[in-house]
């Protein structure tokens, strides 16, 4: 071999080897950003600009928060010198975009980088991807299932906001656009049906709600539009250095992770959203059918199990809740160790109260007495109850109301479950069972038995349940959490009905309720109803509505009169006036029934006549079989109404 070809085959891998190394070198120094790179008199420099815009950034009680001051806290931290309150104005989006387009040493946050954005800026992010959602109202039908229908509606939007040209470009005409310069204005539009739908980010749409109305979910989400992220949005003269270093500052936020493999940038956002913080929680939970329990195949299951699934899913929660079913003294532990944890359900009690965060309640727990039907038992008092052979588990709360109210502790036969009590009452060893009345519901009907055999004699107690929290959990995300149970139970749907309601019935069916008074004293208030109708309906309707006797009887709080005219509309209530004027037609019971259409076409039919039912209330917990009579009656006034009154079916 040639010695020169060997030395210039030698020189070239050197040059090679360093020219490899110098680029290995460039690529960390000078095309990644770097922390290290910025000057910390261009740091000081900087002034910030934001915009009321919760949860992202916004004023409460004086001060300036959120989840990108938050983060500009943290990154700012790490490069040296923490951002001060007194480099942050807080101001109006247009004035913040003029001074970030015309002033040096700017920064304006939270800004969506739009592509006729991107060279009026230099950039550093995301902050957070968010999501433009249409909001309508829970009372209404609107049903949205693509962008091609977004036509057939009136869509509030902000002047100049965003959502303008995302709706353009899904299609929407832009006649069919209503634009407001405030959310404030088109929250009230929306609730008066002056706009069909709105607009909006939904975490932000969410806050302004709540300030509004006093209700997180006071709308509900019927369409989701594509995500957009916000960013830091430098003024162009700003040195590459300073945003190069603030990027590099995020970029290590998102990727340093705790032992649970969230970052500090996760953890910022979960403190401010929902949706992401509901997700970071632990969520414990005790074996109590039929709230909450092991399933078949290992799952957690049951109406409380249920009721956090729904609120993941209203709240936006991408993932499903991860619960955990273990001892309850496991669960209080945890709890009170400020791990970001949840445990349910929870009876309420002065010695546990100081040391969790409290949500709720969600359901109350009735305790009650049951027999065989065809014992013939009759319990009016605890002196009755000392009369019989009561079972109940040991160490509950059944055990405590019974002892606690002066049933003599020789009476109780006490067993380990509340299924092999059951058998025991089928096999004649104790007379009455001592149980919730969920969880009795729920064995008789485990067991493949009929509810119609087994009646409630008797009510022990009441304990209403939460959700708590450890004390380490945000009050925003406690808050919300609030909202969220609170619109699972009340919000109806379409046809009238809660979440809440529906969840008791697929775990748990109709139950029979014991008749306090006869369908004869029904029929009766009836009849009494229609001939004062007939004499006088204004008057009449009057004092019905005004929940006086004999409309509702101060004996019976069950027994009471309604009227409707004969389009479903209800004309009358002596129970709860706030449903007169609401139409009816077509609305079912949680089983799919249109028993209001059933009475109106029976009256007009027949005269008179019984209707049954699944009657819910917000004030209790389970669904009962419930009948109506009504009668059809002209007037006064000339008008056909039809006057109702029910009783629980035994």
């Amino acid at each position: 071999m040639n010695s020169n070809r060997q030395t210039t085959i030698g020189f070239t891998a050197i040059v090679i080897v360093f020219i490899s190394c110098v680029s290995a070198v460039c690529s960390i120094n000078f095309f990644e950003p770097q922390i290290s790179s910025i000057n910390p008199n261009d740091l000081a420099q900087l002034r910030y600009y934001t915009e009321q815009y919760p949860p992202y950034n916004y004023i409460e009680n004086g001060q300036i928060k959120g989840v990108s001051v938050e983060l500009l806290s943290a990154i700012t931290q790490k490069l040296g010198a923490q951002a001060t309150p007194r480099q942050i104005n807080l101001t109006a989006w247009t004035d913040g975009y003029q001074e970030a387009l015309t002033q040096n040493n700017t920064v304006l946050f939270s800004t969506v980088r739009l592509p006729e954005r991107e060279n009026l800026f230099k950039w550093a992010g995301p902050i957070c991807t968010y999501q433009y959602a249409l909001f309508a109202g829970w009372d209404t039908t609107t049903a949205v299932n693509n962008t091609v229908e977004l036509k057939n509606y009136r869509i509030g939007v902000i002047t100049d906001d965003a959502a303008i040209p995302l709706l353009l470009a899904a299609g929407v005409d832009r006649s069919h656009l209503v634009n407001e310069t405030s959310a404030e204005v088109l929250i009230e539009k929306l609730a008066h049906g002056t706009i069909d739908l709105w607009c909006y980010p939904e975490e932000v749409g969410r806050h302004i709600t709540k300030e509004e109305t006093g209700n997180y979910y006071a709308f509900n989400v019927v369409y989701r539009l594509k995500q957009v992220d916000l960013y830091y949005a430098f003024s162009i003269g700003t040195p590459d250095s300073t945003v190069n270093a603030f990027q590099a500052a995020i970029n290590e936020l998102k990727n340093e992770k705790d032992n649970r493999g969230f970052s500090t940038h996760d953890m910022i956002l979960g403190q401010y959203i929902p949706a992401i913080g509901f997700a970071h929680l632990n969520y414990l939970t005790e074996e109590y059918t039929p709230f909450n329990y092991q399933g078949e195949h290992g799952e957690a299951t049951g109406i409380s199990v249920e009721i956090l699934q729904s609120i993941f899913s209203r709240s936006g929660v991408k993932a499903a809740p991860n619960v955990k079913v273990v001892p309850l003294v496991e669960g209080f532990q945890q709890a009170q160790q400020d791990s970001s944890t949840c445990l349910f359900s929870i009876v309420r009690t002065p010695e546990r109260e100081p040391n969790y965060n409290w949500v709720g309640p969600f359901s109350k727990v009735t305790f009650v007495v049951y027999s065989e039907v065809d014992s013939n038992l009759s319990i009016a008092s605890v002196e009755d109850l000392n009369m019989y052979r009561i079972g109940t588990v040991n160490h509950t709360i059944e055990y405590d109301l019974l002892v606690g109210q002066g049933v003599d502790s020789s009476n109780i036969v006490l067993a380990s479950t509340p299924a092999e009590l059951l058998q025991m009452l089928q096999n004649d060893q104790i007379d009455v069972w001592a149980v919730g009345e969920l969880t009795g519901h729920y064995e008789i009907n485990n067991a493949g038995l009929d509810t119609k055999q087994f009646e409630q004699l008797y009510t022990i107690g009441e304990k209403e349940v939460y959700f708590i929290f450890s004390r380490n959990v945000p009050n925003l995300l406690i808050d919300a959490f609030q909202h969220a149970i609170e619109a699972v139970r009340n919000q109806k749907d379409a046809q009238g009905f809660s979440e809440y309601e529906r969840i008791i019935y697929r775990n748990l069916g109709v139950g029979y309720a014991k008749q306090t008074f006869s369908n004869s004293q029904v029929v009766a208030l009836v009849e009494q109803t229609a001939d004062a109708i007939r004499q006088n309906a204004t008057d009449a309707f009057l004092h019905i509505n005004a929940g006086e006797s004999p409309y509702k009887s101060t004996q019976y709080t069950s027994l009471y009169v309604f009227a409707y005219d004969t389009n479903a509309t209800m004309v009358a209530h002596a129970d709860n006036i706030l449903l007169v004027g609401v139409n009816f037609h077509g609305k079912t019971d949680v089983a799919g029934t249109p028993f209001r259409d059933y009475i109106i076409q029976g009256a007009l039919s027949n005269g008179k006549g019984w209707v049954d039912y699944v009657y819910s209330n917000i004030g209790q917990t389970n669904l009962y079989y419930k009948t109506t009579y009504y009668q059809l009656v002209t007037g006064s006034d000339g008008v056909q109404y039809v006057v109702c009154s029910g009783n629980f079916k035994n």
